[in-house]
């Protein structure tokens, strides 16, 4: 992802806000921006292309422990 300007970072935020219906009090607004900055810059870590075959959940074993 790229790196917003602080003003696009806002309107960014506050289209999602808006998108899922959530009124903000303004009290909150800082923190909770400075959380979404964060998790915005991790997404990088979450997209990076692996399918679901890279991380099965469980591995079964058919050969008998010895």
């Amino acid at each position: 992802m790229t790196e917003l300007s602080p003003e696009d970072l806002e309107a960014e935020f506050d289209m999602f806000m808006a998108r899922a219906g959530v009124a903000l009090p303004a009290d909150r607004r800082a923190g909770v921006l400075a959380g979404f900055k964060d998790l915005r810059g991790s997404l990088h870590l979450l997209r990076n292309g692996r399918t679901a075959a890279a991380e099965p959940s469980n591995v079964f074993r058919l050969t008998p422990l010895k």
